[in-house]
């Protein structure tokens, strides 16, 4: 039987779909079975268990949906960059057909990357590769925020919304809302304050501890997960718990330079 790759392309970008059809003929012309899909399209659904391989054309956003999608927890994600940012992907779209034969080749290593798992008062979330934000339902309505590491509270004060994000979402919404950069092999949450007014900084917390968060505020909470996956809660409270998920992301490397080096020196614009 054999291998079933999939491509997901961003629709943003017509030059994606055009090569996801190019890299359908180059790929099935060597006797692998192709599926394409379109990322908004992976938002409701799954991607089929004997998929081994996902091609994503596009930016971060559409290798966040197919991440979501997976059908096959050990499925590899191959990142084109034909977004915006891309800092996720692997290599430029002109690099797509080099790509493919170092693919087809298997000359590449692969990174496991750890997720996050999410809950809001005992009920699963789902895992998220980048981040859960919090904020109220209100725009512009501040929460009140109690952080605590096993039973201890390490943090409390204002703020209009808080970030939970993984090692490799650091470089993301975190990064752009004054949160550190925190190394891909270290397993902690960074939890960074959206506009604080007191009593709030960004914070680096182990994962071998019980990270809890306890959100206050008057007008209900939206939970937004990897940019996409909105939840609402319409309660005074809260309490949420971020640990390392049981699922890692696989990401298929075809060289060095890639990974977090890639995304420090694309963040930092060392280009």
């Amino acid at each position: 039987m054999s291998e079933v790759y999939a491509i997901v392309y961003t629709e943003r970008n017509p030059a994606a779909k055009e090569a996801a059809e190019r890299a359908r003929r180059i790929l099935e012309g060597r006797g692998i079975a192709v599926e394409i899909y379109s990322a908004s399209n992976l938002i409701y659904s799954s991607l089929p268990e004997k998929v081994s391989l996902v091609i994503t054309l596009g930016g971060d956003g559409t290798i966040l949906k197919a991440v979501g999608a997976l059908g096959n927890p050990e499925a590899m994600i191959l990142g084109v960059n034909f977004g915006r940012g891309g800092y996720l992907t692997e290599v430029e779209a002109e690099d797509l057909e080099k790509a493919l034969e170092k693919v087809l080749a298997k000359d590449y290593t692969v990174e496991r990357r750890m997720m996050l798992s999410i809950t809001v008062d005992g009920e699963s979330m789902g895992d998220a590769l980048n981040e859960a934000y919090i904020a109220s339902q209100i725009l512009g309505k501040t929460l009140s925020f109690v952080i605590r590491r096993n039973d201890e509270v390490v943090a409390e004060g204002l703020a209009d919304g808080l970030i939970i994000a993984s090692p490799v979402g650091s470089t993301a919404y975190s990064f752009s809302a004054g949160g550190p950069i925190v190394d891909d092999d270290l397993e902690a949450v960074i939890l960074t304050p959206v506009c604080p007014i007191s009593g709030l900084k960004p914070m680096v917390l182990s994962l071998n501890h019980r990270i809890d968060i306890l959100a206050s505020g008057d007008y209900g909470f939206s939970m937004v997960i990897d940019g996409y996956r909105m939840r609402k809660f319409y309660k005074r409270s809260i309490m949420i718990a971020a640990s390392k998920s049981s699922r890692n992301v696989i990401f298929l490397k075809l060289g060095p330079g890639g990974g977090l080096a890639r995304r420090v020196r694309k963040k930092l614009r060392f280009y």
